[in-house]
């Protein structure tokens, strides 16, 4: 390479002109376009993408090199062409030599872009013959380069144009958000509609059913012929790394989004607060504020009820632009709709077959099980996940076993339960953890929550009372309940409330709010967002402040708890176990519900209150207490909710219950004693249950079982009508 001519270059230059040179290979008959674009992607990309707007540089990058694979070096392009031509333009702006910029000039100019910087040059060869590669070979066609929104295709998806297309799934209900989002995109000012809801409602989805609506016509005159262009913030700020680069790039967006009939879709607009703002640049929020606040753009937004509180209300200016639409989680009957198309999909594409009656069994155990996630998204997980163990096991249809073992362990809810809580009760009394009164206490326990037969199933699967000796082996008792029941050891998560000695001690509990110090210091309780299914130990909480005592009443009455950063973790999976200081002078059974004469014990009641509060003893299901509230049940609710009720769950299951006159009228003194909703609760789950239990048919069973329910003897009796 000659020398004199590389002297007309920076170093810079040099290396890009010698990086095109080493492209040229044995078999290419000169160099060609293809090797400059080829360098140019590897060395300058997001320089080529500045100067000129539109360009694909994957697509450049992926069609250069096919075309050097087959030998095709494109229109013939010299070394001494390109440093001639650049050096001309550098001495027109009066510079002494051509920097990488006015080399990258040449090479896009002569691939038929219109550079934004410095215009279309008019050098010798950078005619559209040029372009032309020899050899016959087809000529290079720059991406987007004719259309007219080149920034809006580069960086979001026609919705609209692949309705067309047919790749989207037909929209199921939604029909009130899918109106209030048209309303709101008809008005004069604040057409900016934001759909707020928990992740996985379909707030998407609502954004694509309105782009199928605008297809169809389905919509006013004015929004007629429209598109819906998706842009996602991280798509915007990926690769620039230069400063202005950013600015340049929502620019063009909000300038080609300014045009009539462009509406634009945020996903996750909380995260354009702050994005891509460095040192003396703005970000995309404070960019986008202007446009919609001069209403030159149409938005549809999303963002979840957390982000948009924190983000969103936070800042007025950006508030005030937009009026939410609330997304609520769709009804099981719409889940349903939702998972039967999808199946049907799923039934041209990939052959699978998959029955309603798996359907209905996936969306009962998400509903059960899977609390912290919402309907239609962890249906369509579980259908997704379940005929793709189909296919991956060669099976031309979905199963009861299949489903069964998948969703249980995208869950982690343990397999085969009998087994493992005959395992847990192996455990117990072999290593003299808990006598066989309490072991016995504890299985039944676990075998009516864990099956989702309870009657307050969004509690934790049991909250246990530890005192005496189990206190002292509380640790090596949570190890065995975690290992039997969930798997292992590591399934414990363990909190000693003697360090809460002050109401602020909380944060230390949840975490502190946005803003104080630790709010981004991980605690023992974030932990439950990864393993739901744990076991809880909770050490010394009669030492703790009676605030603490009550937040974690709370929690077990709700089932949940929030933390300081806004994230609800659900307790309805764990087992909770609590030791504190309990001063007992008799050797009694510490279940529930052992023997009707033993309810109500003065000396295990009076102990428990004194130790830890009447609050938080009511909410204990291994340890006797008294009534929780004044008043009890009455006939009209025992007949019309509560039989009814564990009437359904059964019903569920494959078991038809009838009521025999002898348990009604037992209920009904109970209940004129002072029988209360807590022991209700408890006697269902304690008695009743294990007595059902094992009249449930099996899974697969054809038909339903249908058993008889009496008193008889002062017990329950069970039995099949002749």
């Amino acid at each position: 390479m000659d020398d004199a001519l590389l002297g007309k270059l920076t170093t810079g230059a040099q290396s890009l002109v010698k990086a095109a040179a080493d492209k040229q290979q044995p078999g290419h008959p000169h160099l060609g376009l293809y090797h400059w674009l080829a360098a140019l992607m590897e060395r300058h990309a997001p320089m080529a993408e500045m100067m000129a707007p539109g360009i694909f540089v994957a697509d450049v990058t992926r069609t250069a090199h096919q075309k050097l694979e087959s030998n095709d070096p494109g229109p013939k392009l010299d070394v001494a062409s390109v440093i001639n031509d650049a050096a001309a333009q550098a001495q027109q702006r009066g510079k002494m030599q051509a920097s990488e910029r006015d080399v990258a000039t040449i090479i896009l100019t002569r691939a038929g872009y219109k550079v934004a910087e410095w215009g279309s040059l008019q050098l010798h060869g950078s005619s559209s013959e040029s372009a032309e590669p020899s050899g016959g070979g087809e000529p290079f066609k720059p991406g987007s380069a004719a259309s007219a929104t080149p920034a809006l295709d580069k960086y979001g998806r026609d919705l609209t144009q692949m309705a067309r297309e047919g790749k989207l799934s037909p929209i199921i209900g939604r029909h009130d958000e899918i109106e209030m989002t048209v309303e709101t995109l008809c008005r004069r000012s604040k057409r900016n509609p934001v759909l707020v809801g928990p992740a996985g409602v379909g707030k998407t989805a609502i954004v694509e059913g309105l782009a199928q609506m605008i297809v169809t016509g389905k919509v006013p005159q004015m929004l007629k012929d429209c598109r819906i262009i998706a842009i996602q913030p991280s798509v915007l700020v990926a690769g620039a790394s230069m400063s202005g680069e950013l600015e340049k790039r929502v620019q063009a967006v909000v300038r080609e989004a300014s045009q009539p009939g462009i509406i634009l879709f945020i996903d996750e607009i909380h995260t354009i607060m702050g994005s891509g703002g460095m040192l003396g640049t703005s970000d995309m929020g404070s960019l986008l504020k202007p446009s919609l606040a001069r209403g030159d753009i149409a938005v549809i937004a999303a963002t979840t009820n957390d982000e948009y509180r924190r983000f969103i209300e936070n800042d007025a200016a950006l508030e005030r632009r937009f009026n939410p639409v609330r997304v609520h989680e769709l009804s099981l009957d719409e889940t349903m709709q939702v998972i039967q198309t999808l199946r049907d999909e799923f039934v041209k594409s990939r052959t699978i077959t998959i029955s309603d009656e798996i359907l209905a069994w996936l969306l009962q155990f998400g509903d059960q099980y899977m609390r912290n996630r919402q309907f239609p998204d962890k249906a369509v997980d579980l259908l997704e996940q379940c005929v793709a163990h189909a296919v991956t096991q060669g099976k031309e249809a979905v199963d009861i076993d299949d489903a069964q073992e998948v969703a249980q362990r995208m869950v982690g809810m343990p397999l085969a339960l009998e087994d493992r809580l005959s395992e847990l009760e192996k455990q117990l009394t072999g290593q003299g953890l808990l006598g066989k009164a309490e072991t016995a206490a504890l299985i039944n326990r676990l075998q009516v929550t864990m099956r989702g037969l309870d009657m307050r199933s969004d509690r934790p699967n049991a909250i246990i009372m530890l005192t005496r000796d189990a206190k002292e082996n509380s640790e090596m008792l949570a190890q065995v309940i975690a290992q039997a029941v969930y798997g292992g050891e590591d399934r414990v998560i363990a909190i000693d409330f003697a360090r809460f000695l002050h109401p602020e001690d909380v944060n230390l509990l949840v975490g502190a709010p946005p803003g104080y110090i630790g709010y981004t210091d991980s605690l023992p309780l974030h932990r439950l967002a990864q393993i739901p299914w744990c076991v809880l130990r909770f050490e010394n909480v009669d030492s703790c402040h009676p605030y603490i005592r009550e937040v974690l009443t709370q929690t077990f009455r709700d089932g949940n708890l929030m933390d300081g950063r806004g994230k609800l973790m659900h307790l309805s999976d764990t087992i909770v176990l609590i030791t504190a200081d309990i001063q007992i002078e008799t050797q009694r059974s510490l279940g529930f519900f052992q023997q009707t004469a033993e309810i109500g014990t003065d000396d295990i009641e009076a102990a428990v209150r004194a130790s830890i509060g009447e609050d938080l003893a009511s909410q204990l299901d291994l340890v006797l207490f008294g009534a929780h509230g004044e008043e009890g049940i009455s006939p009209e609710w025992l007949e019309q909710n509560l039989l009814n009720e564990v009437v359904q769950r059964y019903s569920k299951q494959g078991l038809q219950i009838q009521w025999d006159n002898t348990l009604i009228e037992w209920l009904m003194e109970a209940l004129s004693q002072g029988f209360s909703d807590s022991d209700w609760e408890r006697w269902v789950d304690n008695i009743l249950t294990p007595a059902l239990i094992q009249h449930l048919p099996h899974a697969r069973a054809a038909q339903k079982e249908t058993v008889t329910v009496k008193i008889q003897d002062g017990e329950i009796a069970v039995s099949k009508p002749q």
